[in-house]
Formats: structure tokens, C-alpha cells, sequence
């Protein structure tokens, strides 16, 4: 916590103790970057409510494949939602290297989902992905700077 001009500037935080842009940091982040956080989050909340529904759903795994192949594949599920969630969070801070992680994740799950069975859930996922992977390439400028 800084006191800058008689205000309260709270740490890690864009507001002061007012609720005011604090000055001295940098300004709001270009909307191609913040939309791609979001599509991060959107993909992140997606793979966790899936997760959630396969993990809900144990019971009745009807012999699709064996209950211990089931569990890496809900673990993986989850394990993706994360790796999204984190890759939204330090695109946000503009560190470089998540640019790169973002791109790789997306690759791979664009892969993963054309080798797989393919139906409404991963068309969504897919088109998603794609899409993000897209804008990444065209709004590198936004993340490769210095």
C-alpha cells in the first residue's frame, strides 16, 4: 500500500483507495488484448464445467473406458481450465513468454480436438480456439514489444 497524493494506492491494484485510476501506472489495456483474456477465461470456464460434468458423471462411465483412463482425462480437463486461467492472467500483465504459452496451448488443443471424436462441445472448443489463435498472430505487436 503507497500513499501517492494524499490517497491510498492499494498494491497489485489500477485504483486507489478512492476507486480512482491511479496515474503513475500504465494505461487500460488495448481491447485485442483484453478480448483475448477473455477468450482465455471463456475457454478456461468451458474445459471446467466440462471437467465438472465428466467428474459428476463417474458413476455412469458405462464402460466407455476404464476408470483409471477416465480419471487422466478429467484430471487433463482440469488441468487445461488452469493452464488458461494462467495464460489469461499473464497475458494481462504483458509478460512475453505467455504470449508463446498461449499459442502453444491453443495449438494443442486445436490438434487434440481434430483427433478425437468430434461433436457440439468440441465444435464450440474448437472454433474457440481457433479463433484465438488467430488473434494472437495478428495482435503480436500487442505482446512482443521491447
Amino acid at each position: 500500500m503507497n500513499i501517492h497524493r494524499g490517497k491510498v494506492q492499494l498494491a497489485n491494484s489500477n485504483l486507489d483507495s478512492d476507486g480512482d485510476q491511479s496515474p503513475d501506472l500504465p494505461e487500460q489495456l488495448p481491447l485485442s488484448v483484453r478480448i483475448t483474456r477473455w477468450l482465455f477465461v471463456i475457454l478456461g470456464i468451458i474445459w471446467l464445467v466440462f471437467g465438472t460434468w465428466r467428474f459428476i458423471r463417474f458413476g455412469n462411465n458405462s464402460g466407455e473406458i476404464s476408470g483409471t483412463m477416465l480419471v487422466i482425462v478429467i484430471a487433463l480437463m482440469f488441468i487445461n481450465s488452469a493452464v488458461f486461467f494462467w495464460i489469461s492472467w499473464g497475458i494481462g500483465r504483458g509478460l512475453r513468454l505467455y504470449y508463446y504459452f498461449g499459442l502453444l496451448a491453443l495449438a494443442g488443443n486445436i490438434f487434440l480436438t481434430l483427433m478425437d471424436e468430434f461433436g457440439l462441445f468440441d465444435l464450440i472448443v474448437l472454433g474457440i480456439a481457433i479463433a484465438l489463435f488467430v488473434l494472437l498472430i495478428l495482435t503480436r505487436s500487442n505482446y512482443l514489444k521491447n
